[in-house]
């Protein structure tokens, strides 16, 4: 619905008190004037009440599948009908839109482009858009806002820092450690088929619809080698003793936790194994699916959230293979979950974030640290890290003591909360 600007409101104003003077003066000249300015006002109204624009809108994601804080390059393209407008692209960044720009109009025969940048502050499936356009009546007494009303979703995956090699070991097989470029190839390999009504969004498959141009779905698995699980504790009681946030992802344990638990999945499968991410609380089961080798795995970190233990306990499946834990303050169920998926004899290693507090976190204090500690009783190779360690740091302080530099960290912690 149209409504009036300053301007407009001005002429308004001005024309109502034109008329009033006029009958109080007595001087009919007056209500002339006061006429003209209110004739002006309900022209621009109904200029813009019949010259709806009919716009259909179609947008460009590269890439498909964004990172947490990497730049995504949108392009908007309008087809369709519209006059000279004003716009804005909501976005699920600071300060929440990008413009405002302005088109010189739509046309059939003559789409229009609209090109900007964005970097997601938050993993999950976010929306990009609505477009709004905002109409002005020649004399920009009267505006209109209108929306598109659509909305394109994007999957935002968690941010995962390259690793070196740290305690788990190469996997070996009859013919021998898979590489990733090889998992790479078999899973542009697999076979895909058009989207149909009722699929479940964690099985289409992101490379085929970029190259096709249409939503795609895998028909069939990629075939695993050696297989390692990646433990999250989701439990919300695990995160009661954990310091909350203060200013977003970099400070909050949880988030921390999920982007350790992706790096981890990164590169363990650049060590050739078929990554399985297990976590201590039920999740949607309808997770979407990044692309890549751990895209299953990828896809599901995005969505991932805090939940409430089962309250009927499940037969834990023991694994064989490498189990890495990631958790923030686990209490005695989550330490038991943990201890329950691996096998005695399985490589095993858990970092616990921002758990503890003051300098015995800096300084990797372990006295009276019974997570810790029953986890090492174990067998477990564990390390306790803060919100601000470097993730790479931390992956190495599981085989090198002293790699985490404390003074260092300390140093960043002040600089973060100055």
């Amino acid at each position: 619905m149209p409504r009036p600007t300053a301007r407009g409101v001005a002429f308004t104003i001005a024309g109502v008190a034109l008329i009033v003077l006029a009958y109080v003066l007595e001087r009919p000249e007056l209500l002339v004037l006061g006429i003209v300015p209110l004739a002006v006002v309900v022209l621009a109204v109904l200029s813009l009440a019949f010259s709806r624009p009919q716009v259909q809108v179609d947008r460009e994601l590269e890439p498909l599948v964004a990172v947490e804080g990497e730049r995504v390059r949108v392009t908007v393209t309008l087809r369709g009908r519209s006059g000279p407008a004003e716009w804005v692209e909501t976005v699920p960044a600071a300060p929440g839109f990008i413009g405002p720009g302005r088109i010189g109009g739509v046309r059939a025969a003559s789409p229009v482009e609209l090109h900007y940048h964005y970097e997601p502050e938050q993993r999950g499936v976010v929306g990009i858009g609505p477009l709004l356009l905002e109409h002005l009546d020649p004399f920009r007494l009267v505006v209109r806002l209108s929306s598109t009303r659509v909305a394109s979703p994007q999957l935002v995956i968690p941010a995962a820092t390259p690793l070196d090699r740290g305690p788990i070991p190469l996997p070996h097989t009859r013919t021998g450690a898979k590489s990733s470029r090889s998992r790479e190839r078999a899973d542009d390999d697999v076979i895909t088929r058009e989207y149909r009504r009722g699929d479940a969004v964690r099985r289409v498959h992101w490379r085929q619809t970029a190259r096709h141009g249409e939503l795609m779905v895998r028909q069939d698995e990629p075939q695993a080698g050696p297989r390692a699980v990646v433990l999250l504790d989701t439990s919300a009681s695990g995160l009661l003793g954990s310091p909350r946030a203060r200013s977003g992802a970099a400070t909050d344990p949880f988030e921390r936790a999920v982007r350790v638990a992706a790096s981890v999945a990164v590169h363990l499968d650049e060590l050739g194994y078929a990554v399985e991410l297990r976590t201590s609380t039920e999740q949607a089961p309808d997770a979407p699916l990044a692309l890549g080798a751990v895209g299953d795995v990828l896809g599901a970190l995005a969505v991932v959230a805090p939940g409430s233990p089962p309250s009927i306990e499940s037969r834990p499946q023991r694994h064989d293979g490498p189990v890495v834990a990631i958790a923030c303050a686990p209490d005695d169920w989550s330490i038991g979950w943990m201890l329950a998926q691996r096998s005695p004899s399985a490589p095993a290693a858990a970092l616990l974030v921002g758990s503890a507090s003051g300098m015995d976190e800096l300084l990797g204090t372990r006295e009276g640290d019974a997570p810790l500690e029953a986890l090492e009783r174990a067998g477990w190779n564990a390390v306790r890290i803060s919100v601000s360690t470097p993730i790479d740091q931390a992956w190495l302080a599981l085989v090198v003591a002293d790699a985490i530099d404390p003074f260092a960290d300390l140093l960043r912690r002040a600089a973060d909360h100055a």
